[in-house]
């Protein structure tokens, strides 16, 4: 019987203490609609960008962002959606983005009616499920959603058992999955340990790591830890590939003890939560974020808060400057902030060659 071994240390509860707060803040601030729309977009840009940037997928941040943005249905083709949008790119690149979407759909539906109904139905199913949503248009149909007939090799991060073991293993991890409740071990835990078990067994023959994290979330989000679709977790679980396989590979190290595994999962999660609880905070208020000369109130893009933000501490930034503030994101799409920040004489511009500084526009009130 699977029964997961670690250690409640001070830097686990220590995290998780924070991740509460930032979580209390979130739910009670109120954004105005436009606002809370435009965060959970970009939110879900960079969890996007961050899994499939990870897994090596070509595509970049601006092309991701199109077919994001396109909101594509389930039965839109690759082809179709890149013609829509104008993206150039590999059609199975492009698919798997689809494909997330469509499997993101699914966890967003379940967290709801959990959350709504409190309906504690779902688990393996619909890990099923997710997987074969990410296999759809890439793999066969007798392999997606499917469990492996065949074995894998080790890596050096985990050793996964063999092919005849797998169905054993996941009825097992099923089965504490149902008995584990809040009483027994936090939500967030619960939702790591689920994690690093589903990377551990690799039970598909294919698209493993995007239905480990999409269950990861599902979990987390159908017990209440969704900060309004606000947050991106896997930016910063995979923003640094070497820390990740390292933590990952700690288990095996520690004799199957998830203790390091989880400090460094709930510090992620953390690291995600407070990011998300400043975004909101900066939103919320007596006064708006932006006024214009005039008093009129002025929304913008997390990207151009960012770098309003910047040029509120520093008084000018350069380009280079402002691409660290911004590092996955493209001079062009840089450039195109800078012009409407422009326009909205939020922001001007000193100087006219690759050297030039932007500097605050005529800004009523900022913060």
């Amino acid at each position: 019987m699977f029964s997961p071994e670690f250690q409640i240390t001070n830097k686990i509860l220590s995290s998780l203490i924070r991740v509460e707060v930032d979580k209390s803040l979130v739910e009670i601030a109120t954004l105005q609609d436009e606002w809370e729309s435009r965060l959970r977009l970009e939110s879900l840009i960079k969890r996007v960008d961050s899994l499939f940037h990870f897994l090596g997928n070509s595509l970049g941040v601006d092309d991701m962002a199109k077919i994001v943005r396109d909101d594509p249905g389930r039965d839109d083709k690759a082809s179709e959606v890149a013609l829509r949008v104008g993206v150039v790119g590999k059609e199975k690149d492009i698919q798997q983005v689809l494909n997330f979407l469509n499997a993101n759909k699914l966890v967003e539906q379940i967290a709801y009616l959990t959350n709504k109904f409190k309906q504690t139905e779902y688990g393996e199913s619909d890990l099923i499920k997710l997987n074969s949503l990410m296999g759809e248009r890439l793999v066969a149909m007798p392999v997606k959603g499917v469990y492996r007939q065949t074995d894998i090799s080790d890596n050096d991060q985990v050793v996964a058992p063999l092919a005849v073991e797998v169905s054993f293993q996941m009825e097992d991890l099923f089965g504490w999955f149902k008995r584990a409740d809040q009483n027994e071990i936090h939500p967030v835990l619960k939702a790591g340990t689920m994690l690093f078990e589903l990377l551990r067994i690799t039970p598909f023959a294919s698209h493993n790591l995007e239905t480990a994290f999409s269950f990861c979330l599902m979990t987390l989000a159908s017990e209440g830890y969704h900060f309004k679709k606000l947050w991106s977790p896997e930016e910063e679980i995979l923003k640094n590939e070497d820390v990740y396989g390292t933590t990952v590979a700690s288990v095996s190290r520690n004799k199957g003890d998830l203790t390091v595994w989880l400090e460094r999962y709930v510090r992620w999660l953390d690291e995600s939560a407070e990011k998300t609880r400043s975004k909101v905070l900066n939103l919320v208020g007596g006064m708006p974020v932006l006024k214009s000369e005039k008093g009129r109130v002025i929304s913008l893009t997390e990207r151009q808060i960012a770098i309003m933000e910047e040029i509120t501490v520093r008084n000018e930034l350069s380009i280079k400057e402002i691409r660290s503030v911004l590092p996955m994101v493209s001079d062009d799409t840089i450039l195109r902030d800078l012009k409407n920040l422009i326009e909205k004489k939020l922001v001007k511009k000193k100087g006219k060659t690759k050297g030039a500084l932007y500097v605050m526009g005529k800004v009523k009130s900022y913060r």
